[in-house]
């Protein structure tokens, strides 16, 4: 199982919550209140990594590293007596929570060093109790939260403090020490902490660039020894990285440098405790929860197969998981629109703005668009919405009488006569604007397809979300079997990313906690709608003449 699978299992288990939530309506029973609650707690369920150790350590660019930014302020001095706890959010954001008051302020992430280092805020005298940074880092995507603690052991006591009040909340913590001086007497207490108090521990050695292979071997096994000699019994891990190393590689997409800095190693240990200790025992507390609702008369037997079915995934799921994927680097958490759709929509729009004054001025042209039978259905709404009405009133009178006269022709005893009046408006194949959506699209589609035969299938990535529509005709048109697997392979990446989005999104709803929202979670549904289908603005009718094709939809 990997987190991805994880995430599956969640909304699996919401999609039995909403069964019974459907049963108690049908059947006007009573809503049990606990339902509430267990939405609840599977929209809420986050994973705390509380990050300690001793100032200069390293904590902050070792969290840069994990995340693969440089967003959080680093430095020698320490930081200030808050704790910033760092989750997923659609775009770059930090909010600051006082103490003694429920008011807080939205900083940019820039100007954070100004509020939590003691340089910026020394003392904490501005009296900050908390941050919240948000990052779009796929590593927090999926539950983790980073709890950012103050340096132990540095001059200014109210750190230390702080740092060992919250322990308690966290579900692991990662012991950052380092290469030049390991596990400090400070450090050392925190392992004694943890082991009392039944926390996972990761016990980090960083700055590992700063020493030869021998020495690192050494330090690694001489913490090692300590840590059994703390009664560890081997429940503590020991990773030597070089976090400096370890975010240069990832911002430079270099994997051999990225696996010498140790870094791979850290994160697939805390992917798999978080799947295999911490959030398997979740999911099986949640089935064990659901249950007894699932036992009561009348409950549908289909519902109680599906728990048990979630069950035999969750205890199958014992296999170590994936690597953590780095989908970050190649789709943006919020890409625009197909763009085909986009180019066709601009173009139809700058026609009809173009043309309207035309159409109505022009007896020549006013019989042509009458002859076609006018505009389509779609196009005609779209032009009545950009032209003055005296242009509109203008432009339809010749449409009007011809479709008129046509008519007053038919016999009402031809059996044919309503497949005539069928006829009569225009469809993709007679309609003007239609042409011109059609070329519009085959410029765009050839132009993307140059682009992806000169520079390869890359040049797509964060572009833009093709829809399925335009996909086709673009895969098509481009020969290299290696470019379309590219292709495909990122467009099935995008869509399983905007089902996660929309899953998530509908949990947060049915447990009533929209302000876990992020961006993208709130417009999933507008997403994923414009990636199956393509843009109502950007469509026209390729069926066969008489034959409309049926409008999608609203724009989104």
């Amino acid at each position: 199982m990997d987190l991805a699978a994880y995430d599956a299992l969640k909304f699996d288990l919401a999609g039995v919550l909403r069964g019974l939530r459907h049963h108690y309506a049908r059947t006007r029973t009573a809503e049990p209140e606990a339902l509430r609650d267990f939405f609840a707690r599977l929209a809420e369920d986050r994973f705390n990594l509380a990050v300690v150790g001793r100032f200069s350590r390293g904590k902050t660019s070792l969290m840069n590293a994990i995340l693969g930014t440089d967003l959080l302020p680093v430095g020698v001095l320490p930081i200030t007596s808050v704790i910033t706890m760092v989750s997923y959010g659609s775009e770059p954001k930090a909010v600051l929570h006082y103490r003694g008051t429920s008011l807080f302020m939205d900083v940019p992430i820039s100007e954070l060093a100004q509020h939590i280092t003691e340089r910026g805020n020394p003392g904490n005298r501005r009296g900050i109790r908390a941050v919240e940074v948000q990052v779009p880092a796929e590593f927090l995507r999926r539950g983790f939260t980073f709890v950012d603690t103050p340096g132990l052991g540095s001059s200014i006591r109210e750190n230390t403090r702080t740092t060992e009040a919250f322990l308690p909340e966290a579900d692991a913590l990662i012991l950052v020490s380092s290469h030049d001086s390991p596990l400090s007497e400070e450090e050392a207490a925190i392992v004694t902490e943890a082991r009392v108090a039944g926390r996972a521990l990761f016990v980090v050695l960083n700055k590992q660039d700063l020493v030869d292979p021998p020495s690192r071997a050494a330090a690694v096994e001489h913490v090692a020894a300590l840590l059994r000699q703390a009664g560890t019994d081997g429940t503590a891990s020991v990773f030597s990285v070089s976090a400096r190393d370890g975010l240069a590689a990832k911002r430079a997409g270099d994997p051999a440098r990225l696996a010498e800095s140790g870094l791979p190693a850290l994160e697939q240990a805390l992917v798999a405790f978080l799947l295999h200790e911490r959030q398997a025992h979740f999911l099986a507390a949640m089935c064990a929860r659901i249950a007894p609702l699932l036992e009561s008369p009348g409950a549908p037997a289909a519902l109680a197969s599906a728990l048990a079915e979630i069950r035999a995934r969750i205890t199958a799921a014992g296999a170590p998981p994936a690597p953590m994927a780095e989908p970050a680097a190649t789709l943006a958490p919020l890409l625009p629109g197909c763009e085909v759709c986009r180019v066709v929509a601009e173009t139809v729009f700058d026609t009809i703005a173009r043309e309207q004054a035309e159409l109505s001025a022009n007896r020549a042209a006013q019989a042509d668009l009458a002859q076609r039978g006018g505009f389509c259905r779609f196009h005609a709404a779209q032009f009545r919405k950009i032209a003055a009405t005296r242009e509109a009133a203008t432009v339809f009178a010749p449409v009007l009488r011809a479709q008129g006269t046509a008519l007053r022709r038919l016999d009402p005893a031809d059996p044919g006569a309503a497949a005539c009046v069928a006829a009569l408006p225009a469809d993709g194949t007679s309609c003007p604007i239609c042409d011109v959506a059609r070329q519009a699209e085959a410029r765009a589609v050839a132009g993307l397809a140059a682009l992806v035969a000169q520079q390869g299938a890359a040049v797509v990535h964060g572009r833009s979300a093709l829809c399925l529509p335009h996909l086709a005709p673009l895969l098509a048109a481009v020969p290299d079997a290696a470019a379309r697997g590219v292709l495909l392979t990122r467009q099935a990446a995008l869509m399983e990313r905007l089902a996660e989005d929309a899953q998530r999104f509908a949990l947060q709803q049915d447990a009533v906690r929209r302000d876990r929202s992020s961006r993208e979670d709130l417009a999933a549904a507008d997403r994923a709608a414009r990636v199956l289908l393509e843009l109502p603005a950007a469509q026209y009718d390729r069926a066969t003449p008489g034959k409309s094709r049926p409008i999608l939809g609203e724009n989104a």
